[in-house]
């Protein structure tokens, strides 16, 4: 092969894998609402065989076409991909009594050592007889426990217009069969009440630690890649969204990777 023709290649080879690296969002649109939500996976290449440490990063914003307030987020389940795992086996669980009610700072010193994501959070804040007011503040994820089993806690605090910290339990629950292996359950309007509504969120969930003398993850993954491929396109999770008087709204996010070794 002549040296221009390999150059083409290698560039034709570089650029699917920056296009496969490249986080895609996936976006539902229906009746006037707008979802997206963005998911990626670092590093991209990952062994075939075996799952090892990752970071996962999430995006999701709430709305609708005419920028009016979307309706109330009721529940939302999030399925997750078979070659995707939660270890918090080694991590010190958090109890809700420890965060709730507590700023940021509280939190984090009553359960760092369960820390396993942060980020931030976009709400409207809805009080009688007044228009919805914008708000923003701080989003740490815990690994816990409730009722015995595992559960992932979302603290949420903001200043704005007042002090105010609310807590989102996901619990985690095995699915045995099919794509889809974990799933995490939020019901919203138990944990926000009528305070508001949080259309957006940005989180990046990533925790290393040493356990029994050896480095673990709470996040790992392999890459799906077939026998004979060095990349993969496969849904990285499942989301579905529950609103108030609507249907179901589900979504899958795809994700690229690519095979280390």
């Amino acid at each position: 092969m002549h040296r221009h023709r390999k150059r083409r290649v290698l560039i034709f080879g570089l650029a699917i894998a920056a296009v496969a690296s490249t986080a895609t969002a996936a976006v539902v649109q229906t009746e006037g609402l707008r979802i997206t939500v963005l998911g990626q996976i670092l590093p991209f290449k990952l062994p075939r065989d075996r799952q090892v440490p990752v970071a996962v990063f999430i995006s999701g914003h709430v709305g609708t076409v005419d920028r009016s307030l979307p309706p109330q987020l009721q529940k939302m389940v999030v399925r997750v991909n078979r070659h995707g795992r939660l270890r918090p086996q080694g991590i010190p669980p958090c109890r809700i009594e420890q965060i709730q009610p507590g700023d940021t700072a509280r939190a984090l010193a009553s359960c760092g050592d369960a820390l396993v994501g942060s980020g931030r959070f976009w709400a409207s804040v809805v009080l009688p007889e007044q228009r919805p007011y914008p708000t923003r503040g701080r989003l740490l994820v815990f690994n816990g426990r409730r009722n015995g089993s595992p559960v992932l806690f979302a603290h949420i605090y903001t200043s704005q217009p007042f002090n105010t910290s609310f807590v989102i339990t996901f619990r985690i629950g095995k699915i045995h069969q099919g794509f889809f292996r974990t799933q995490l359950t939020a019901d919203f309007p138990r944990a926000l009440g009528t305070w508001g509504f949080v259309d957006r969120i940005k989180l990046t969930l990533r925790r290393k630690f040493t356990y029994r003398g050896k480095e673990r993850s709470y996040f790992n993954a392999s890459c799906p890649a077939p026998p004979g491929s060095r990349l993969a396109s496969f849904p990285l999770a499942r989301a579905s969204f529950y609103f108030a008087g609507r249907k179901p709204i589900s979504m899958d996010v795809v994700k690229g990777c690519g095979v280390k070794g």
